[in-house]
């Protein structure tokens, strides 16, 4: 729930965002945003190279477009030789390198790509004359040479400054800087027509922005974005054995990759001749433009594992999904008009030039794996496999495409490209799958259709057909004694829940800012009964007057068969979702949070001894909700053995257990606690703690506490709970991070349940923690039990872990989830109460 002192505006983002979330998403996730930035820039480029390309046939005769081209390329070719596959170096180690190392780690990068790059064009002056005649005269003009030394220089570090961008999830500037570049070429071009500048204007017009943008770009980089540079955690300090492996395979690989981009053409001229090597460049210029969208998103997957690599799983799917979406579409449109686009280009369309331009637009599909694959190896560090997978498709390439070229011409290698790309792809799955092993596929088939469900929702957001807010709200105002809500201040929140939520400012002179719920099933009935009959035990507890922060304040109510409404004040502070997500207020937050829980813990504890029906109303209560809703990851049976070895497991470790029994919060996660920041949101202070309508007077102690830490993991990592729960079960271990924040309660769970290094007292606490939110969340609100993927993930993954066996492989348990996956479509009449309650009621 947000609650806010500032609220009676609603700013031009957040109707963006609500209006259009998968704009919101795209400008919330790093991934996404210097991914699309990259492929941004890669597609400007290509198009404004077009642009650039085809003005200098206009504007200059054949010998000087001829003489540009080779002095460009050549220039180009000896950029990316002497760049010293430092571009994934940085992408890979500036993210978790501390802002005392980072400017070393780029001056480093620069001194040796520089070197190599003086060092390389005046070999290759030298010996130019030998392998291009034409360009001969580099070595008879010092000053032609010397210019063309200083160009080779500024353009490998004008390249190298994309990679220290991208590493330092700066990739937005990316399309900037070279649209920049690409309109002053253009503008030179047009200047410096007919004439001879270093040998050709075309030439002038292509280096001459190169040392203003290095300026411009590099001032940015070292005055304005390495003091800003912030790391995810503990900096991560590598040896030089590991530097030098990662360096050393990865090296290799890229070699690789730029042999067979650089020899298959030669080899389509050597036994296909010049004209099929025409048709074969021109369409491999055009399919290289969309090799560059997988890579783009590679580089920005990349750096963002390498930020924060609690985040691998998440970002890596997301990558795959978000990158197969635009390339699908641009692939299916170069299938579709691969002949118009070569009549266009003066191309002859037969079918081979047709199929040709197809195969290589098809190929960017297995590519597109790989890339991500080959990122997701260089994050973990797993370079060997990067450079097999890409000596392989070097192996493919030439061994296969060589006798295709001979008996199919271009076409054969086109074909080459697409076996290449296919083989190396499918090796790779694999490996992957052989990795993973039977739980590990699962899990992954779980993340696809999560993220699947996630941006499906971004896309085609649920359109809700309930009446507007305002009129409920009037009427429990003229019900209650309110003031009348102001013109244009009601804002609702949407979220899976019986209770309709939203906020709206009073129309008096008071001006109050309010919070309203109301119910709209019997389970919703419940859950603002509780949280009213909660409020008030809190209002009327003296213990609670005098603590640092505030809870909730029931202002009005209205509780009768037709429905449960009611109204709190709104509290002052940030919604804790977005203070937990940021890494230098992570701790602090987390630290007071767990301080203030303590505190509420302490004044409001009663020793006691679990006994039976402690544990009846603990372990046993949902348990017949979850049992009787279906997902396609365990069956009925399998589901009710594991839940049985659950429940003993808990059973075992709290009967007969002598503990401080107190009021627990019931939900105790970022999303329900807020902060007020320092201006400049260096330091933050917990405000109010929001949302008790699930709390109990006999929680055992930590259990808020481990709730909030896998809640907290879920937020940063950005994965669904069941994935956090089900890893902590696995390695049942806290961060230091964790472990510091606790320390105010540490001597208090020590002496309940002995050391927090045991797995056994971290696995009971995490246990009984999410089956408390699971039970909630079932008899809450009744949309939970129809979401089939829900189910599966945050119920039977976990459950899987205490001895259900799976009875789905991953294809037929997504299929499964996708047909039953439905929406909550909860109905907002009136209804009668029905009898009896539960325990938590």
């Amino acid at each position: 729930m947000l609650q806010r002192n500032n609220h009676d505006h609603v700013n031009f983002m957040a109707r963006i965002s609500r209006a259009y979330p998968a704009l919101a998403a795209l400008a919330n996730s790093a991934l996404l945003k210097n991914g699309y930035a990259l492929i941004a820039s890669a597609g400007l480029t290509s198009v404004l190279g077009l642009a650039f390309w085809g003005l200098a046939s206009r504007f200059y005769s054949p010998e000087q477009v001829g003489l540009g081209a080779a002095l460009i390329s050549t220039m180009l070719a000896l950029g990316n030789i002497s760049q010293l596959n430092m571009g994934n170096f940085l992408n890979r180690y500036l993210p978790a390198t501390a802002k005392e190392g980072v400017r070393r780690l780029v001056l480093w990068a620069y001194a040796l790509a520089a070197i190599a790059a003086a060092f390389l064009s005046t070999l290759a002056i030298i010996f130019i004359s030998r392998i291009t005649p034409e360009l001969g005269f580099l070595r008879e003009q010092p000053i032609s040479a010397a210019a063309f030394v200083v160009a080779t220089v500024a353009w490998t570090l004008f390249a190298l400054q994309d990679s220290v961008l991208a590493g330092l999830r700066r990739a937005t500037v990316v399309p900037i800087e070279n649209a920049i570049f690409a309109v002053a070429k253009l503008l030179l071009l047009t200047l410096f027509a007919g004439s001879s500048i270093l040998g050709a204007g075309l030439y002038a017009a292509w280096i001459l922005p190169l040392p203003l943008l290095l300026a411009g770009i590099n001032w940015l980089i070292f005055i304005r974005f390495l003091p800003q540079h912030r790391i995810n955690g503990e900096p991560q300090r590598a040896d030089r054995r590991a530097l030098t492996r990662y360096f050393g395979w990865d090296y290799l690989g890229t070699l690789a990759s730029m042999t067979a981009m650089g020899i298959a053409p030669l080899v389509v001229l050597h036994y296909g001749g010049s004209a099929n090597l025409a048709v074969y460049y021109i369409s491999w210029e055009i399919v290289y433009g969309v090799y560059l969208i997988s890579r783009s998103m590679g580089v920005s997957l990349l750096a963002e594992i390498a930020f924060d690599k609690s985040k691998l799983h998440r970002l890596a799917v997301d990558a795959l999904l978000y990158t197969i979406a635009p390339l699908a579409a641009v692939v299916l449109v170069l299938i579709i008009g691969a002949p118009l686009l070569l009549t266009v280009l003066g191309i002859d369309v037969s079918f081979t030039n047709s199929t040709l331009l197809r195969l290589l637009a098809i190929s960017c599909l297995p590519w597109s794996l790989v890339t991500l694959v080959l990122a997701v190896h260089r994050a973990t560090g797993r370079t060997q496999v990067v450079a097999l997978a890409q000596v392989v498709t070097l192996v493919v390439v030439l061994g296969l495409g060589t006798p295709l070229v001979v008996a199919y011409g271009a076409l054969g290698m086109a074909a080459a490209w697409l076996i290449a790309h296919s083989l190396t792809a499918v090796g790779l799955l694999g490996d992957l799958s052989r990795r993973l092993g039977p739980s590990g596929r699962i899990d992954l088939t779980l993340r696809l259709l999560s993220s699947l469900a996630r941006i499906w929702s971004n896309v085609a957001p649920r359109r809700h057909s309930a009446p507007p807010l305002e009129a409920s709200i009037a009427s429990f105002c003229a019900a209650t004694g309110l003031a009348t809500p102001a013109a244009q201040s009601v804002r609702e929140f949407y979220r899976e829940s019986d209770v309709r939520t939203g906020m709206f400012r009073t129309d008096d002179a008071a001006n109050e800012l309010l919070v309203f719920k109301a119910s709209t099933s019997p389970e919703g009935h419940r859950a603002v009964t509780r949280h009213i009959e909660r409020s008030r035990e809190l209002a009327s507890n003296p213990a609670f007057r005098h603590l640092d922060f505030a809870v909730s304040t029931i202002i009005a109510s209205s509780v009768d068969p037709s429905g449960a409404k009611l109204a709190e004040r709104a509290l002052p502070g940030a919604d804790g979702r977005s203070v937990f997500a940021k890494s230098e207020q992570y701790l602090s937050a987390l630290t007071q949070a767990i301080d203030a829980i303590h505190i509420m813990h302490s004044l409001t504890g009663t020793k006691g001894v679990i006994n039976q029906d402690w544990l009846e109303s603990w372990l046993y209560y949902g348990s017949d909700i979850v049992c009787a809703s279906q997902s396609h990851l365990l069956g009925p049976a399998s589901r009710a053995e594991a839940l049985a070895v659950f429940q003993a497991q808990q059973r075992e470790f709290w009967s007969g257990r002598s503990l401080s029994l107190s009021l627990g919060h019931g939900d105790f996660a970022p999303g329900n606690l807020l902060f007020t920041s320092s201006p400049d949101e260096a330091d933050v202070r917990l405000s109010a703690i929001i949302d008790w309508e699930t709390a109990t007077q006999d929680t055992p102690p930590g259990l808020d506490v481990i709730f909030l830490l896998l809640t907290a993991r879920a937020l940063r990592s950005g994965e669904d709970l069941g994935f956090v729960v089900r890893r902590f079960l696995e390695v049942p271990q806290l961060s230091p991070e964790e472990m510091k924040a606790m320390a105010p309660m540490r001597a208090t769970l020590e002496e309940s349940y002995g050391a927090l290094t045991d797995p056994a007292v971290l696995r009971a606490l995490c246990g009984l923690a999410w089956w408390h939110h699971i039970a909630t969340n079932l008899t809450k609100s009744s949309c939970f039990a129809d979401k089939a993927l829900w189910l599966a993930i945050n119920i039977d993954l976990v459950l899987a872990w205490y001895g259900g066996k799976v009875n789905a492989a991953p294809h037929k348990l997504a299929v499964g989830c996708l047909r039953r996956q439905k929406r909550n479509t909860s109905a907002t009449s009136s209804y009668p109460i029905p009898a009896g309650s539960t325990k938590r009621g």
